[in-house]
């Protein structure tokens, strides 16, 4: 089975550690991608996903109901898990530019720059070779100051 590195939400799984352990053989949950037939913890009973399925949509951008859903404000704005604050900004972005640019993007947004390995949303230093990286906290507080 193969790894399906993006959400309906917007969110890149590719920056998962639950689906980079799955990938590299480790850890106790196993998650491919949420679009994918092997989910974990929260991937598996998501309420966005099985909207966009009942819905027949690829991404929640599809969706006419997309700017006025309470379900998605609610994952957007989510104070906890600061990876789903740009979801909104790639659903746009997927619509313009399409999925495999975007996937090329957030491929080269979520590897180290010294060594090329891909890291999680989560990590400040690469886990490879120790160079500080970019995480979604960092990226918010950039944001958040332009």
């Amino acid at each position: 089975m193969e790894a399906i590195l993006h959400a309906y939400c917007g969110l890149y799984c590719g920056a998962c550690p639950v689906l980079q352990q799955t990938l590299a053989g480790e850890g106790e949950q196993r998650c491919l991608g949420c679009k994918s037939e092997l989910n974990a913890g929260y991937c598996a009973v998501c309420a966005l996903k099985a909207c966009a399925v009942e819905k027949g949509v690829a991404f929640c951008g599809e969706c006419g109901e997309l700017h006025g859903c309470a379900l998605m404000a609610k994952f957007a704005a989510d104070t906890t898990w600061l990876n789903q604050r740009g979801v909104l900004l790639n659903l746009e972005t997927i619509q313009r530019g399409g999925l495999t640019c975007w996937l090329e993007e957030q491929a080269g947004r979520w590897r180290c720059p010294g060594c090329g390995r891909p890291y999680t949303w989560w990590d400040e230093t690469c886990p490879q070779c120790g160079l500080p990286v970019m995480s979604c906290r960092a990226e918010m507080q950039a944001n958040e100051g332009e």
